[in-house]
């Protein structure tokens, strides 16, 4: 996937530059964490590390390359396990002269994931598959627990469906509020904690992060554009799917590793 919009986010920093590009890194990241129970990729992609804006220092700018190795995603019905690596990239734009960060998103890359078998209970919609995209809105917020506030969509493929029907739009999206820390969902889920920030591997750099988000206090709309565009079966994927579906009752949980690079060696 390719997307060229993102969400940015300035903020007024009161110290010096490197330690603001300590930080940038995640300096604060502590050794002593639960593993992430997945191999580390053999490499990471910072293909997708977006332009920096004018000003900004390339030698204290980072891009960010996490990548969710494993985890589970629930929303209405669907009920799926992360068995594929997806890639998030973004970068934090540091502004020597003004000391300014600014949040900038790159990209969001993540496979088709096979719907569970029978969720139609149709052998012509039974090859369902769902893939998450980024539908226009990016923040991460600097708070201790590294939070991360997204929208996404999630596209369902399957020849009748079309090519436009998704779950949330750029307009609607799911607006994912993802943490390390303890959730603070509405009823009937109850409070879920990540892992902190820690250091997976030290040698050879780039130094290798890891991490557990979790989020489960965000609603989901319904469906639309399915069937060739139309929305003409909208109703039937809402219905089979359990869309909308309320906060309090859908979950993310992904386990990932996080490795970053400055502007400079890029």
């Amino acid at each position: 996937m390719k997307f060229t919009s993102f969400w940015r986010r300035s903020s007024r920093l009161a110290f010096p530059a490197v330690a603001a590009a300590a930080l940038l890194a995640f300096g604060m990241a502590s050794p002593a964490a639960a593993d992430n129970p997945d191999p580390i990729p053999a490499s990471f992609d910072f293909s997708d590390c977006p332009p920096l804006p004018e000003g900004a220092s390339p030698f204290y700018s980072r891009c960010q390359v996490a990548v969710v190795t494993s985890g589970s995603f629930q929303v209405g019905n669907f009920d799926q396990t992360i068995e594929e690596p997806i890639r998030l990239t973004y970068a934090n734009a540091y502004n020597a002269d003004t000391f300014e960060i600014e949040t900038i998103f790159g990209g969001l890359e993540a496979p088709e994931m096979l719907v569970q078998p029978g969720l139609f209970g149709d052998p012509l919609l039974s090859a369902v598959y769902a893939k998450v995209e980024y539908a226009g809105s990016f923040e991460v917020p600097g708070t201790n627990d590294f939070d991360i506030n997204m929208g996404v969509k999630i596209r369902l493929i399957n020849p009748f469906l079309g090519s436009n029907c998704t779950v949330g739009t750029n307009s609607n999206p799911i607006m994912l509020n993802l943490t390390t820390g303890t959730t603070d969902p509405p009823a009937p889920n109850t409070p879920i904690t990540g892992e902190g920030v820690s250091i997976k591997r030290s040698d050879p750099l780039p130094e290798v992060l890891q991490a557990q988000h979790v989020g489960n206090a965000f609603s989901v709309p319904g469906a639309k554009g399915c069937v060739f565009g139309g929305g003409i079966a909208d109703w039937l994927v809402n219905q089979v799917g359990g869309f909308p579906s309320p906060a309090g009752e859908n979950t993310m949980i992904q386990n990932e590793y996080i490795v970053s690079k400055s502007y400079s060696e890029l």
